[in-house]
Formats: C-alpha cells, structure tokens, sequence
C-alpha cells in the first residue's frame, strides 16, 4: 500500500467502527467479515473495519487491557461523525484521571494501537493486491 493514514484518518476509521457497531459486537471472524461485507461499500472501507477488527483481536489476544480501554474510552465514545481534538482530550483527561496515570500514557497507548493499524492495514492491502 503506497499511501500512508494520518492520525486523523486512523481516529475516523476506528470511530467508524464503533458507529456501525462492531465494537459492541461479539461475534467471531466470519459474522464480523460477512457483516463488514454488507455494510462497507468500496474496497477500502472494507480493509480499513477489517484492519481495526485485527488490530482489536491482536490485542485482546495479547492481553493489551490497558490499550483497548483507551481505545475504547477515547475512540469509541463519541457518537459524531467527527470528534475535535478537544472532545479526544477531554476523554483522555478524563481516562487518564480513573487510570491514575498522566495523559501523556494514554496518548502513547493510542499511538501504540494506531502503528498496529497501520501495519495490519498495510499488510492487508498487500494480500488484497496479490489476488
């Protein structure tokens, strides 16, 4: 895959995620692909619901409790279609405060998830190609 996602892009997909409502879901693989098949129209909303899918399987499989709360807290809880960056930071303060952490941990488990992103997406996109 020749193009790179901003950060921007990355946060919209997983928000896209969570509105369709696969978050929510549990499901095994095949419902999930065979609902993303259904739901997704272009090939790379398709890749992109399927990339966050892995990357949430990976690291519930790897016991990243702490990355999937962020991700679940910060990504996943605004309902609109374009969260500001302050909405994010306030979902940030406010994990990072239950957590009893510093905000800054939370930012660096959310880049964490995003490079995951970005590598299954990558790797993805190349199969995709390949067939």
């Amino acid at each position: 895959m020749d193009e790179k996602y901003t950060r921007n892009e990355i946060i919209r997909i997983f928000s896209k995620f969570s509105r369709l409502g696969f978050a929510n879901e549990r499901l095994n693989p095949i419902q999930v692909y065979k609902k993303i098949e259904l739901v997704c129209i272009s090939r790379r909303s398709r890749l992109d619901m399927l990339a966050v899918y892995d990357t949430l399987r990976l690291l519930r499989l790897n016991g990243e409790d702490e990355i999937l709360k962020a991700i679940s807290e910060v990504y996943f809880e605004s309902t609109s279609y374009r969260s500001t960056k302050h909405e994010r930071g306030a979902y940030v303060l406010r994990l990072a405060t239950n957590e009893h952490c510093d905000d800054r941990t939370i930012y660096r488990r959310l880049e964490r998830a995003r490079a995951l992103f970005e590598k299954i997406r990558e790797a993805e996109g190349l199969i995709e190609d390949a067939i």
